[in-house]
């Protein structure tokens, strides 16, 4: 082997696997903020559907919905004061919102109080969603793609080993929203705490000021179409994510699979972001992340088409949907939005990528929320007709990204000579 194809070789597994301080608090933390959300966001929807007994599913996708919206909001706003003021404690402040989300709702009084305590936890919480991935590209000298993978594969593991734990505790015990809220509470408090030891360094500046003029540096983007296009595929993108809000009540409620196989499904589709972030995590061109990202809009769109036609065999969900769509957004586009906007600005950037994503995930969320309330008519489960919606979501995600990849390599190509 060529000595300078060793030297590299060497260079990459040593990114991998050789952990700097600050990143090893940074990920314990995240896979504890992991243990938090895995028991409570699979659980949120049919939770509120217990309080609220004859909710709509509209009034369902609230528990999603609402964090969303305020996540549209927070995102930009947390993301300009950090730039001003710095990461960490937003990440903090963010952490501590949540553990105080957690402890309100035990008090579940009704669904108007349960909806109230999550818009609220979520307003202040978004500071943690909004600003984490910064304080980590600030405080951890490695490649973006690096950081960005390996926060998915903690995240992910969190979801793995708990969530059998969330499934069997649901399922054994009845007053297990009191349990599982109580688990949150605390790893959203020691996820806290291992944020304050992270030392946060101060952000290089990515141009030469020698050659940039002061309303140059101060701009968010020199790539403004190229950015534009990567919110609009976000936007589109998320959208057919809207069917995981009901996940849940397909599972537990209409077609009643115990709460441990429901856990299966997320130990799978949560074990497989590890190895996926791992691959995606080690792909720098970007014409093969066109190429990915084109590959799997045609992936989904085929499941969504077998369930289409089999809405009643859960199991083909668990085999076909555990594929995840979230590293594929965590590592790929995340590093996008990076490549293609100034460092002094990145967190603010990232705030509206995170916002325009987020309204995606909203659109779909009551897209289907409507349709599934038109279509419940009699013995005919109205969750069944989401899987359609989500095939025309899917084939119009296809599209985009075909348009997308295409006019970036004609670009490229018109550039370069």
């Amino acid at each position: 082997m060529i000595p300078e194809t060793i030297e590299n070789n060497k260079r990459q597994r040593s990114v991998w696997f050789d952990f700097e301080k600050n990143e090893i608090l940074l990920l314990i933390s995240y896979f504890i903020y992991g243990v938090a959300f895995a028991n409570y966001e699979p659980y949120a929807p049919i939770w509120l559907s217990q309080i609220s007994q004859n909710g709509t599913f509209l009034l369902i996708g609230f528990v999603v919905i609402i964090p969303s919206i305020v996540g549209v909001i927070g995102a930009p706003f947390w993301g300009f004061l950090a730039d001003k003021f710095g990461s960490k404690k937003f990440v903090i402040l963010g952490n501590i919102a949540f553990s105080f989300m957690f402890t309100s709702l035990i008090f579940n009084i009704s669904s108007t109080y349960f909806l109230i305590m999550v818009l609220v936890g979520f307003l202040f919480g978004s500071a943690h969603t909004a600003n984490l991935l910064v304080l980590a590209t600030k405080s951890v000298s490695k490649p973006k793609e690096v950081i960005f993978a390996k926060f998915t594969i903690a995240v992910s593991l969190a979801f793995v080993i708990f969530s059998p734990l969330a499934g069997w505790i649901y399922d054994k015990f009845a007053n297990s929203m009191i349990i599982q809220l109580s688990i949150a509470i605390v790893a959203s408090a020691i996820a806290a705490i291992f944020i304050f030891f992270v030392k946060e360094k101060r952000i290089e500046k990515k141009f030469d000021e020698k050659k940039q003029n002061a309303s140059e540096k101060q701009s968010l983007t020199v790539f403004p179409l190229v950015f534009i296009g990567i919110l609009i595929f976000a936007f589109i993108f998320q959208s057919g994510g809207g069917f995981w809000a009901y996940s849940s009540i397909y599972f537990l409620e209409t077609l009643n699979v115990d709460g441990i196989y429901f856990s299966i499904f997320i130990i799978v589709k949560t074990a497989l972001a590890v190895p996926l972030s791992l691959l995606l995590g080690r792909v720098k061109k970007e014409k093969s992340i066109g190429l990915i990202i084109v590959c799997f809009t045609v992936y989904f769109d085929f499941v969504y088409s077998l369930m289409t036609i089999f809405p009643t065999k859960w199991i083909l969900l668990i085999i076909f949907y555990s594929l995840p769509m979230y590293p594929l957004y965590n590592v790929f586009l995340y590093g996008l939005i990076a490549n293609y906007s100034n460092k002094s600005r990145r967190a603010l950037a990232f705030g509206i990528f995170n916002a325009i994503g987020t309204l995606g995930y909203i659109s779909g969320i009551i897209i289907m929320g409507v349709i599934a309330d038109i279509w419940q008519t009699g013995t005919y489960a109205g969750i069944y007709s989401m899987f359609p919606i989500s095939v025309i979501l899917a084939g119009l995600t296809f599209i985009i990204a075909v348009l997308f990849h295409v006019l970036k390599l004609r670009n490229e190509i018109e550039s370069s000579n």
